[in-house]
């Protein structure tokens, strides 16, 4: 029997390290622990997030992206109280193989209620902070800003809106506090930059491209699921255009990355076991990585991985499964 969680313990060894979010030198074995632990699954909830907000709220399952019931997607956003056998779509979802075609809406985005759970306007961070590019990005948050009730009427002048740039970007190159402006913090002016570049497995690396081939293809596209058509939502391809860069940067990097820059991921504790039920008993997948072979091909698939678990021949069930 998994062992239970002391909670209260978590959140305040938690609560504890928030002050230094973003700042000092990271231990390296502090960090190859959360890495091996959460990364894929960091890299999956990225694609997740996106698809949340640019399809309005839609439930899917962060794992494979299929719709899914609110009962399955209940369980995605609390993680921690189960394993990660029991939040498999299909686990979830044994009563069929077939996919899941009705379309749910989280309730703070469902349409009945709200119009708004789309993004008014899509920024980059890396092109707001180079100036080339900078005052593109500036100015549409400024216009953003022209249009919201109750910040129009206070907003500064167009004319403007350049300088601000200049004086908080451009003519700042290290990040300094502007004026008298002491809690102002720019990440240019934050030390130890460079001790927080680390090892990443290649296994990681690939999941990230992929990841980006799957977004950029369903973004770049006509989706027939939901009948959303990408390929006129200047939002959607404005997305594509930075899922283009940011995925050749990583490829890049992967091809300049030594093969044996790679280890296995085997199961821990708070992840067996991945249980089959009902149709899925002889079909259902036991790898807790995304399959990517809807959007890329058959061949493409797996992303990375653990193709070589091994499992134990008894389900291991988290405490609140425990009767």
């Amino acid at each position: 029997m998994t062992p239970p969680i002391d909670y209260a313990k978590t959140w305040a060894q938690a609560t504890a390290m928030i002050p230094n979010l973003y700042k000092g030198t990271i231990f390296e074995v502090l960090y190859n622990s959360w890495r091996d632990e959460r990364t894929m699954d960091e890299i999956g909830w990225y694609g997740w997030l996106i698809d949340y907000w640019m399809e309005g709220g839609i439930m899917r399952d962060y794992f494979d992206h299929k719709l899914t019931t609110k009962a399955h997607w209940d369980r995605l956003r609390a993680p921690e109280l189960w394993t990660y056998g029991e939040l498999q779509w299909d686990y979830n979802n044994c009563e069929t193989d077939a996919p899941i075609t009705e379309i749910s809406y989280d309730e703070v985005c469902d349409p009945a209620v709200t119009a708004e759970c789309k993004p008014k306007v899509i920024i980059s961070a890396e092109r707001l902070m180079d100036n080339s590019t900078g005052y593109e990005e500036n100015r549409k948050i400024a216009m953003l800003l022209n249009e919201t009730v109750g910040v129009q009427d206070f907003l500064t002048n167009e004319t403007s809106w350049d300088c601000i740039y200049d004086m908080l970007i451009k003519d700042n190159p290290y990040g300094e506090a502007p004026g008298d402006s002491d809690e102002y913090i720019d990440y240019r002016n934050r030390e130890g930059i460079l001790d927080r570049k680390h090892h990443v497995s290649t296994r990681h690396l690939t999941k990230m491209v992929k990841q980006l081939s799957r977004l950029i293809t369903k973004y770049s596209s006509y989706d027939p699921e939901t009948e959303i058509d990408w390929i006129n939502n200047p939002q959607a391809q404005f997305l594509v255009e930075l899922f283009t860069e940011h995925q050749a940067e990583i490829q890049e990097e992967l091809d300049n990355t030594s093969v044996e820059q790679n280890w296995a991921h085997p199961p821990k504790t708070n992840w067996v076991i991945f249980p089959k039920c009902g149709p899925n008993v002889e079909t259902g997948r036991r790898v807790w990585d995304y399959d990517y072979s809807d959007w890329l091909g058959e061949e493409e698939g797996y992303s990375g991985l653990v193709y070589d678990m091994t499992f134990p021949e008894e389900p291991i069930l988290s405490p609140s499964s425990v009767i």
